[in-house]
């Protein structure tokens, strides 16, 4: 079948291909669940900066270039509504947990949001670097020289511990063990393509399942914040929400709290990006040494602080260059509502606007050579704020994005002092995207003496390497 000529942009319309009868926007639907990465950046290719379905009068949109991402990032007429394509009963388990800041908007997500920046502030989340590097201990006590590690599940269970510590004060592995896999199998239930074709609670269906699994959590975790309206307040991001500290200007509600620690410990993006940075290095080794040769000169042995990684320049180009390649959340959609516009053009209200990092940090007007890890390039480069967004722009960026940060670089340097790793040969890496940009299979990594000569460099296998220029 011939593929639709694309049609053209011009005064109040948008560029596209034709859609006769909607089935181009039901194939980009399609496509989006099966393998959005290739997708996204084909079509990007193909139309440019913009793309519209259909072209005429959007039902669906891509903003691929910086300026028509801010465009619909921080444009008054994009709201955000990250279920909106489940009925959700109000009052509903599923509900509460998802009525978070990803998904509010007006004046009730800025008074959100105003609440949750005081627990996100420099002062608290520096506070938690002592518990980061303890947990990161405790993974590595395990990992011995010559051995293999499961990478990603090694690192996915890592930032488990250290999420359910610091954000709701989850201390006993078995506990926070518990919660995680209710965590992880709500998020696989509700984004099975069947939970938006059956939603209704039918037995054996991954809408029951979803309904289930939220109202356990709900449970623990409104026993949580019990205990701590209580008085058992302690350190955590929880604690400081319900107890006193949370209590400055207007006071969230328990159920409210119960949406903002639910999307408080949707923490797999962390882990994701950790591991994007693990694979780049071992496929660039001399950047790998380089960073080992930093971590030595800059911290020797010492358990790393929050000052110790303000003195080491290669950490902050490795991972400001791993996010721009790999950011954790590779697409984001918004919705369009009343007065909506790209570009000059309406666009219809309940249309769905989709923007990706992932292709906009592919721009090569921005970043020559867009496809290489090339972390020398932040010695200078300086793109504006819709140029270079890993953790997302405007009203909906992501508000923990400091401590993704700090913990990223602790947990790498901690790995580089004690056990740093290394791809054993045969690795194949298909990246999918699920909540994160995450391997679509087993990754394993060997590990290596502290100060040993690594092995030689293998190249891997597998779609990332259609994604990502790696050297041959």
């Amino acid at each position: 079948m011939p593929r639709p000529s694309p049609a053209p942009a011009g005064a109040g319309r948008l560029a596209g291909p034709a859609d006769v009868l909607g089935l181009r926007r039901m194939a980009a639907g399609l496509n989006l669940l099966r393998r959005p990465l290739p997708f996204l950046c084909r079509l990007r290719r193909e139309y440019g900066a913009v793309c519209a379905l259909p072209a005429s009068r959007p039902r669906t949109l891509f903003a691929f270039g910086p300026e028509q991402a801010r465009q619909v990032l921080t444009g008054a007429g994009f709201v955000s509504d990250s279920f909106r394509h489940l009925r959700l009963p109000a009052g509903s388990p599923m509900m509460l947990l998802t009525s978070g800041l990803l998904r509010l908007n007006g004046t009730v997500h800025r008074r959100h949001r105003q609440a949750m920046q005081r627990a996100f502030s420099p002062r608290y989340v520096n506070a938690y670097s002592d518990a980061i590097v303890r947990f990161t201990d405790e993974m590595l006590d395990r990992w011995r020289p010559g051995a293999q590690v499961v990478l990603h599940e090694e690192l996915a269970r890592l930032v488990t511990r250290i999420s359910l510590a610091t954000m709701a004060g989850l201390e006993d592995p078995v506990a926070a063990e518990r919660l995680n896999d209710k965590m992880v199998r709500l998020a696989a239930a509700a984004g099975h393509p069947l939970t938006a074709l059956v939603q209704v609670p039918l037995p054996g269906t991954p809408y029951a399942r979803m309904t289930r699994l939220a109202a356990e959590i709900e449970e623990i975790l409104r026993a949580l914040v019990a205990d701590r309206r209580a008085g058992g307040a302690g350190g955590d991001l929880l604690g400081r929400l319900a107890g006193p500290e949370g209590q400055e200007g207007e006071r969230l509600t328990d159920d409210e709290l119960l949406g903002e620690a639910y999307t408080a410990l949707c923490h797999d993006s962390v882990a994701s990006s950790l591991l994007w940075t693990l694979v780049l290095l071992d496929q660039h080794r001399p950047w790998w040494r380089r960073l080992r040769e930093e971590v030595v000169q800059v911290a020797g042995q010492a358990p790393p602080t929050p000052a110790t990684l303000a003195r080491m320049p290669v950490l902050g180009r490795v991972v400001k260059e791993s996010l721009r390649l790999m950011p954790p959340a590779s697409f984001g959609v918004r919705y369009a509502d009343e007065g909506a516009e790209v570009d000059g053009c309406p666009v219809p209200r309940g249309a769905m606007a989709v923007v990706s990092s992932f292709v906009t940090h592919r721009d090569p007007a921005t970043f020559p050579q867009p496809l290489r890890f090339r972390p020398e390039r932040w010695e200078d480069a300086r793109p504006a704020q819709h140029e270079y967004f890993p953790f997302g722009l405007g009203r909906h960026n992501c508000i923990g994005r400091n401590l993704a940060l700090l913990e990223m670089q602790l947990v790498l340097t901690r790995i580089m002092q004690r056990a740093p790793v290394v791809l054993p040969a045969g690795t194949v890496i298909d990246p999918v995207v699920r909540i994160s940009t995450v391997p679509g299979g087993t990754v394993r990594a060997l590990v290596t003496a502290p100060g040993a000569e690594a092995p030689a460099c293998v190249p891997i296998s597998g779609s990332l390497t259609e994604l990502v220029a790696l050297p041959r």
